[in-house]
């Protein structure tokens, strides 16, 4: 900064006019780059800000159009989806079978409808769960600019139950119970064989418990079960879901040909 301060000091001491002078400090602060990264912003060159001379001559500054882009880039990084969004989209979702059209349609509607709370696709393993609750999160991330938070049940469930006994739990666990939006992908995935644990469902109930109170907080969710399997592994989480996703439940059954991820399988 100290060059800075000399540049504009030799600057306003020149021999022409005050509002000349505010006006150069001004035009010096905008040539100046800034150390932001992540997007490249030519107008306020990396600064965030952009400064200019009020009507008494006062130099302010004001926030550069890029600081919109920048938050939403952030969003992103934070959600943990950063690599999927631009693969997983509305236009990628392959609508091959019918019910895959209603899949599509039922999840455009979900993202426009303004009574909105949740949505819950259960079932088919490699049906498009995943890429269709991804292309509605990139909506509510990329587009309205809502903040938003990813989990992979599987592995940050296990994380959350290894912190239970610390300090650091409820710091944590608020996170996932008050974003204002949250995808919970694969929940109650577990390893092959096993049923969720009483800590699984304790720890389902506490963050949908929470978010089906809170009635401006929307929720996401994929799982590999369908709602009558999850009323057999615990009917208080199972019948929260149900109601705070209503008119946007969707079972896949499972039927041969629907796992999508084993059709470029070459067999020999």
């Amino acid at each position: 900064m100290q060059n800075l301060k000399e540049l504009i000091h030799t600057r306003t001491n020149s021999r022409v006019s005050g509002t000349y002078r505010r006006k150069t400090e001004a035009e010096i602060m905008n040539e100046l780059e800034g150390n932001l990264t992540g997007y490249d912003c030519r107008e306020c060159r990396n600064k965030g800000v952009i400064y200019s001379e009020t009507e008494s001559g006062e130099t302010v500054f004001n926030r550069c159009k890029c600081w919109e882009k920048r938050k939403s880039l952030s969003r992103i990084h934070t959600s943990g989806l950063k690599d999927l969004l631009d693969r997983y989209t509305f236009d990628k979702f392959e609508c091959s079978e019918f019910f895959q059209l209603k899949v599509k349609e039922k999840a455009l509607n979900f993202v426009k409808d303004e009574n909105k709370r949740g949505f819950f696709i259960g079932g088919q393993v490699g049906c498009g769960k995943s890429h269709i609750c991804t292309a509605i999160v990139r909506e509510f991330l990329v587009e309205q600019g809502k903040e938003t938070l990813y989990m992979q049940w599987k592995g940050d469930s296990a994380r959350l139950k290894g912190i239970a006994n610390t300090e650091s739990y409820s710091c944590e666990v608020e996170k996932y119970k008050t974003v204002p939006v949250l995808y919970i992908d694969d929940l109650f995935k577990t390893e092959t064989g096993k049923t969720p644990t009483a800590a699984d469902i304790n720890l389902a109930f506490e963050i949908i418990n929470h978010r089906y109170i809170g009635s401006d907080l929307i929720t996401i969710i994929s799982t590999e079960k369908l709602p009558g399997e999850l009323i057999d592994i615990d009917e208080a989480v199972a019948s929260r879901i149900i109601e705070m996703c209503r008119g946007y439940v969707l079972p896949v059954e499972y039927q041969k040909g629907r796992n999508y991820r084993l059709k470029s399988t070459a067999y020999i």
